[in-house]
Formats: structure tokens, sequence, C-alpha cells
């Protein structure tokens, strides 16, 4: 009995282990600064979809980094807690393409490294070069499946905060560009998305290339 009882507890011990490397256990938002997030990426594809709007966004720095949101079966409340903020408006903003572009320089400034005003997005897809300057770094971007246009203007879901121009972005864009407040918090808005989408997003907003 004491054999099989030291199998069992090695055999426990293995799957706990390669459970947690394999990301089975759940996904940590310690990485919200430097790369995609799917937890993250699914909370801001709540507001990009309730809103309508073409591409969302949302800083770092309104995550909360110690929470973790199970691989499965995860809820509502899985993600809330997941929000600094949970309680900051959503609203939209209409950018033009080349203010998107700066935004997403921005958010590259610092990279490998942890920034808090890295960029959790949807409905985009940026490819960019990690070895390239500061500034320089995009390589390309696609919004709604077509290549960015920096003269044309978009709507872009983000909250209150951000859309005033917190962790640096007043330097892109000013208040005055928020052409939406839909009068409901993050928190409303991750809850109505659940109710008919029950999966984190697993395919990277943010592609290194090179």
């Amino acid at each position: 009995m004491r054999v099989i009882g030291r199998v069992l507890l090695g055999w426990l011990l293995l799957t706990q282990s390669w459970g947690q490397v394999s990301g089975l256990t759940g996904e940590s938002l310690a990485t919200v600064g430097e790369r995609a997030n799917p937890a993250a990426q699914t909370i801001v594809e709540a507001m990009r979809s309730v809103t309508g709007a073409e591409m969302a966004l949302l800083g770092a720095a309104f995550f909360n980094e110690s929470a973790s949101v199970p691989a499965s079966n995860f809820t509502a409340d899985d993600l809330v807690k997941a929000l600094a903020h949970p309680d900051d408006e959503v609203v939209v903003l209409t950018l033009r393409g080349e203010q998107i572009l700066q935004a997403l320089e921005r958010a590259l400034e610092l990279y490998p490294q942890r920034n808090n005003a890295f960029l959790q997005l949807a409905g985009a897809e940026v490819r960019f070069n990690p070895r390239a300057e500061a500034g320089k770094r995009i390589v390309s971007v696609t919004i709604a499946g077509a290549k960015l246009d920096p003269e044309r203007t978009y709507k872009v879901a983000t909250t209150a905060p951000m859309a005033r121009g917190a962790l640096g972005y007043f330097r892109i864009w000013s208040r005055e560009q928020i052409t939406l407040n839909t009068g409901r918090t993050l928190a409303e808005v991750v809850r109505d998305y659940l109710k008919w989408q029950r999966s984190l997003i697993s395919q990277p907003a943010w592609i290194a290339q090179g």
C-alpha cells in the first residue's frame, strides 16, 4: 500500500507540474505588460463586440496582474477579477489610422520589457520587428481584416480613463475624440459578452517578426 501511495503521489505531482507548464491550470494576467494575453484579449474583445467598434484597446495598467483566469469553465466573475478598475465606463473613440499607429508604437517602446502602457488589443493584428529602434517597430497592421489606412478614421472601444489619455496616450489623442459614451461599466460589458462567448481568445494580436 505504501508503494502504491508513493506512486499515486508522484503521479499527482507530475500532472500538477505538467498542468502548470502547459497552462491547464489557468491563464495568468502577469504577462499583460509584455505580450498578448488571452484573458486580457477576451476582456478587450468584449468592449469591441458590445459597442460594434472596429477595434478595442486597453493598457496593461488597467488589469489585475496578480489574477489568473481558469483555462476552461471560467465565469464572468473570473474575468471581472482580472480588472484593476471594473467600474470604468466603456466608451468609443474615433481615431485616425495614423493615431492608431502612433499608439501601437508607444505600446512597444519598452519591448520586451514590461510596460504599463503596453496595449491589449481586439479586432487588430499587429506584426512588429522587436529588433528595430523604438518608434519604428511596426511592420504591418490589419483592422477587421483590412490593412490599416493612416488617413481613414476608425471606431475604437476603450475605457473612459484611457480615452482621456491615461498612460501617456494624451499625446496621441484627446477626450474630444470620444464619440460614444455607453454609460456601462467594463464589468457589465464583460458579463453581457460572456452570456454567449465561453472561451478565451487564443489568436495573439501581437506577432513578433524577424
